[in-house]
C-alpha cells in the first residue's frame, strides 16, 4: 500500500487493515518456516505496511491530543 492510500483511510478502517496485515505476516512467516513461501517480497512488504499505518495512527493521535489542548 502506498502512503496516499493509507492516509486517506478512516481511523477505523486502518485498525481494520492493521488487524489483517498481522495476520498475513504470522501466515507468511510460517510459510517462510515451513520453506512454503514462494513470495519472500510479501513478507518485507507486509512489515512496511504495518509500519506506515501505524505510523499514521500515531500521527492521528498526537493531533488529537494538540487539538484537545487548544480548546
Amino acid at each position: 500500500m502506498k502512503i496516499y492510500h493509507i492516509r486517506d483511510l478512516a481511523t477505523k478502517d486502518l485498525k481494520v487493515t492493521l488487524k489483517d496485515n498481522f495476520e498475513a505476516l504470522e501466515n507468511y512467516r510460517f510459510q517462510h518456516a515451513s520453506g512454503q513461501l514462494e513470495n519472500f517480497k510479501a513478507l518485507a512488504n507486509t512489515k512496511r505496511d504495518i509500519a506506515r499505518i501505524l505510523t499514521v495512527l500515531k500521527e492521528r493521535e498526537k493531533e488529537e491530543q494538540k487539538n484537545s489542548k487548544k480548546n
